[in-house]
């Protein structure tokens, strides 16, 4: 065989690989809400499997996005031995904006809608952990702007009442940490009052969209129908910090909302903290500015 056919031969069988290393997800439905079929991409590890699921809500504003946007993220973490479920969530604002001009009650229901729909996925598959292969004990949640939104507050959720009987699934499930790119929280005191949760935060400094630290959502004025404050990673860091709590934090000084993004790079980060969350080391709170 000459140099020119092994070169090709070698192309052919990398390419063989590639195709088998990354096989397409399987798609399953996990709930029918009035005219929303929900339903999850499953992308199942191409290595050993390390036993660490992680459930992702994308982007979009709560008007638009798409799990399939998300295989480079479940690519990247599949080849480290993760399982990866995508999940579609209702858009309640699909069509509209998640602007200033749009209500505080409209904008808070779209981030609820997609903080339950979360929620149902898990419970779907908490339920299946067989079938799935599913440590529960090792599942972690993650979400990427307005789907750190939705995860931040499903984990400390400003939405439930003792005298609703909606999330009484947390009574017996909990996540095994979180993953916020670009995210923040509505209320700071359901983050003081509950038991922390481990916190993988990225985000960036100068971010107009979701803020940084304590201020409005898109920095809205306060006579704008839709001002509402939000508590972003900074704020939860300080109060972390004081209380000794498991949270890392990436500051990226200078960048914006791009940094909703950075799960599609920063596998190296990602895997050490849930590999040291599921290995029972301590999570030390912490500030780290990426100049």
């Amino acid at each position: 065989m000459n140099r020119l056919s092994c070169i090709l031969l070698l192309l052919v069988l990398n390419f063989t690989f590639l195709a088998v290393g990354t096989p397409p997800p399987e798609r399953t439905v996990y709930a029918i809400k009035g005219n929303d079929t929900l339903w999850f991409d499953y992308y199942q590890p191409v290595v050993k499997s390390n036993g660490i699921s992680v459930i992702f809500v994308h982007g979009g504003a709560f008007t638009g996005g798409d799990p399939e946007n998300q295989k480079p993220m479940a690519d990247g973490l599949n080849k480290l031995g993760y399982q990866v479920f995508v999940i579609k969530y209702r858009l309640y604002l699909k069509g509209k904006s998640f602007g200033c001009e749009t209500v505080t009650p409209e904008k808070l229901k779209a981030i609820q809608y997609a903080a339950e729909d979360a929620m149902d996925a898990t419970k779907y598959l908490v339920k299946n952990a067989v079938l799935y292969k599913i440590d529960t004990a090792k599942v972690f949640i993650a979400g990427s702007s307005a789907g750190a939104e939705a995860i931040l507050n499903l984990v400390y959720n400003p939405f439930k009442n003792k005298y609703d009987s909606t999330y009484d699934f947390f009574k017996t499930f909990r996540y095994a940490g979180a993953l916020s790119f670009s995210g923040a929280l509505l209320d700071i005191n359901t983050y003081l009052s509950a038991t922390p949760v481990p916190l993988f935060l990225m985000h960036g400094t100068n971010d107009q969209l979701v803020p940084y630290g304590t201020s409005a959502h898109r920095f809205c004025n306060a006579k704008d129908a839709g001002w509402m404050m939000m508590f972003g990673p900074v704020t939860l860091y300080k109060e972390a910090m004081q209380r000794h709590w498991p949270l890392i934090l990436y500051s990226y000084k200078g960048k914006g909302h791009e940094v909703s993004n950075f799960m599609f790079r920063n596998f190296v980060e990602m895997n050490d903290f849930m590999q040291n969350v599921v290995a029972h080391k301590k999570i030390k709170t912490q500030n780290l500015v990426i100049n």
